[in-house]
């Protein structure tokens, strides 16, 4: 795990409350990425040499209220709340870390960025001040929260991709590059819409304002990058929120619970609307779904609707 290979191999470890010191990590796999979650009392790390032991990994940091200091190439960066820094885990850093603290860092191959190795040394002076640092720390605070309750192994993947090619962007940006950062934020645009969509089906202020505000892009651009992909915002939402409720009729767990009211959750107010929807979506009635599934008929025998 990130922090305990560090200490393993730290010139020097120093705990600020020796008696009293712990650590714990969670750790969460996103495809090439992890997602590290680290509760920790104070501790002071030095690692004066380059690390052999694995890949090269970068570390992007995501400020906590604690407060710590991380040093790499003679650059001292002070945490802050919900500001993100990078430290090259392979090559000589120190990080402190005072008082009790919660932290997140996700963990990334140096590889998979397909970055030069200047260009990300470069990057990190600037990465606090960099341009997509909002848009980065945003998304870091999104995943510490919506990670660890995903079970769907598909929608952890595509996030994973997602954020890959959000990582490339920010630390492209940061080192001046932006060629490769255009480039990085196309990639990335259209995977984290389609996970913040899905994750948000259930809201009912889901609309193109809300996802448009919360990928900093105007509501013009979430149109063009739907199109280049095939899908119309309104049918797209409409298909996702059916197949949620044609699963959800299926479930044992649900039927103490009228199909209103399934409907209601799913985004579907009107309940006339919500059965020609559903009847046209899979050529069968919500009543006559919830019935045919319980004499056995599996999800797989009828057809979902688009993307």
């Amino acid at each position: 795990m990130t922090h305990l290979r560090e200490i393993a191999l730290a010139s020097r470890v120093r705990l600020e409350d020796p008696p009293h010191a712990f650590m714990s990590t969670t750790v969460y796999e996103m495809g090439d990425l992890q997602l590290v979650h680290l509760h920790r009392s104070g501790l002071f790390i030095d690692v004066d040499r380059e690390r052999d032991d694995g890949p090269a990994v970068l570390a992007m940091m995501l400020g906590a209220r604690d407060v710590g200091t991380r040093e790499q190439f003679g650059h001292v960066i002070e945490q802050h709340p919900g500001v993100v820094d990078m430290i090259e885990l392979h090559r000589p850093h120190r990080s402190r870390s005072y008082g009790i603290g919660d932290n997140w860092c996700l963990k990334i191959p140096s590889e998979a960025l397909a970055l030069p190795a200047a260009t990300i040394t470069r990057a990190r002076p600037a990465l606090g001040t960099g341009p997509l640092q909002r848009i980065y720390a945003s998304h870091l605070a999104m995943l510490t929260e919506l990670v660890p309750g995903l079970e769907h192994e598909r929608v952890v993947t595509d996030l994973g991709h997602a954020t890959l090619a959000l990582s490339r962007a920010v630390i492209s940006a940061a080192a001046g590059d932006e060629a490769t950062t255009r480039e990085a934020m196309h990639a990335s645009l259209w995977p984290r819409i389609e996970v913040f969509v899905r994750e948000h089906l259930r809201d009912p202020e889901l609309g193109p304002q809300m996802i448009a505000s919360a990928h900093h892009i105007s509501v013009r651009l979430l149109y063009r990058v739907l199109a280049d992909v095939g899908l119309q915002l309104e049918q797209w939402v409409i298909d996702q929120r059916l197949e949620g409720a044609r699963q959800e009729l299926a479930s044992p767990a649900s039927r103490h619970r009228t199909i209103a009211g399934i409907a209601f959750s799913w985004g579907f107010a009107n309940p006339s609307f919500f059965s020609n929807r559903f009847h046209h979506a899979f050529g069968t009635t919500p009543r006559e779904w919830r019935a045919r599934h319980g004499s056995g008929l599996q999800a797989a025998d009828v057809p979902r609707p688009g993307r």
